[in-house]
């Protein structure tokens, strides 16, 4: 009986009903647009780097996780020390720099022979590969090509540079554009120098000796096995992340309280009679207040589904126009919002509850 008083005062006013359920939904969807596109980002990225096939990555001493644009480096002269280990067949130099002049680009500087020994090599969708070790030419992965609508030939500026396309590869082996080595170098001002060292071993079985043999002739330098490379890119946020998203996230949750209170504290205004009729049957506070809980839950139950299936739409949108772009929708963080929903909703509600539950039942029959 109360469950259908509750749901006929939702329905009685349908339209303060739908904006109180929108305002929900777009507390949700911040959430799980934002947390989405941020965590996407960071598994997108790990599974492109476990997608190379090194065996090992070789960073420099005090290198963040996160690749920032390439402010620790390693002489690639370093990777000579590598070719002494009888565990290793082959290891490649990898320069890495960011592009953000268009949204957030990775960009790989590669030795082409040695990247192709140790990551087996790209398949080509169209082109070909770089033409010499220090041309002015750029491999992009398909994703990035329908996203930029680029084909072979086209002219491509990156870091201030114009570059020519000379192959579109299949995405998933690091970054989303390749450019020979000695070429960004050159470009950066770093010459000799790399990011990281990709290592390729003889055998898998062979990757827990090679690293201990790296550390013994490269003292202080990380090395990871790809697994452990993998894991470490899953589990960092880049500096600031984490605060950006509690930041969208009280203010989702502002916002949906704010909905709730608004739309609780003219419901009680509405009803003052009703509510001064129930009290007057016998109706104790404790079942007033009740009743304005249940009608906030309500609501949120409607604005978190409504705000689900917005989520699932604006991802489906942002895959179709945006292919580089992947959004992580994760069940955890679903309940997250469905959480957060309950607890906007009880904040939201709770003083008019109070109010409507204090109300003197003469008073509230006379109010016209």
């Amino acid at each position: 009986m109360t469950n259908r008083y509750v749901l006929a005062n939702v329905l009685h006013r349908p339209m303060r009903a739908l904006i109180s359920i929108l305002a929900i939904s777009l507390e949700v969807l911040m959430i799980l647009m934002v947390v989405g596109i941020c965590k996407g980002m960071i598994v997108e990225t790990a599974q492109r780097q476990n997608g190379i096939g090194a065996d090992i990555f070789l960073r420099p001493p005090n290198a963040p996780i996160i690749f920032s644009a390439g402010s620790v480096r390693l002489a690639t002269q370093d990777g000579e020390k590598l070719k002494t280990i009888p565990e290793i067949r082959a290891a490649s130099p990898v320069l890495t720099q960011l592009e953000t002049s268009e949204g957030l680009v990775n960009i790989f500087g590669i030795d082409y022979p040695s990247f192709v020994e140790v990551s087996g090599g790209f398949t080509l969708v169209d082109g070909r590969p770089f033409s010499s070790p220090k041309a002015d030419e750029i491999m992009i992965d398909d994703l990035y090509q329908q996203t930029k609508r680029l084909a072979v030939g086209d002219q491509h500026v990156l870091k201030g540079k114009s570059f020519s396309v000379c192959g579109v590869v299949r995405n998933g082996k690091g970054a989303r554009v390749f450019v020979p080595i000695q070429t960004l170098q050159e470009l950066s001002g770093w010459l000799g120098q790399a990011t990281m060292m990709l290592i390729k071993c003889h055998n898998p079985n062979q990757v827990d000796q090679a690293i201990a043999a790296i550390q013994r002739a490269l003292p202080g330098y990380q090395v990871n096995s790809s697994q452990e490379w993998v894991s470490l890119l899953m589990n960092t946020s880049p500096p600031g992340l984490d605060l950006f998203i509690y930041v969208v996230v009280g203010t989702a949750v502002v916002i949906g309280s704010f909905a709730i209170f608004l739309s609780m504290y003219t419901t009680i205004a509405e009803r003052t009679r009703d509510i001064g009729i129930l009290k007057s049957l016998g109706a104790s506070k404790r079942y007033i207040l009740n009743l304005i809980l249940r009608e906030s839950i309500v609501l949120g139950i409607f604005g978190l589904a409504l705000g689900v299936a917005l989520t699932l739409v604006g991802r489906g949108l942002i895959e179709t126009f945006v292919p580089t772009q992947h959004v992580l929708l994760s069940p955890s963080w679903i309940l997250i919002s469905a959480g957060l929903v309950l607890v906007s909703g009880v904040i939201g509600s709770l003083y008019p509850a109070i109010q409507a539950a204090s109300k003197d039942p003469l008073i509230a029959l006379a109010y016209e």
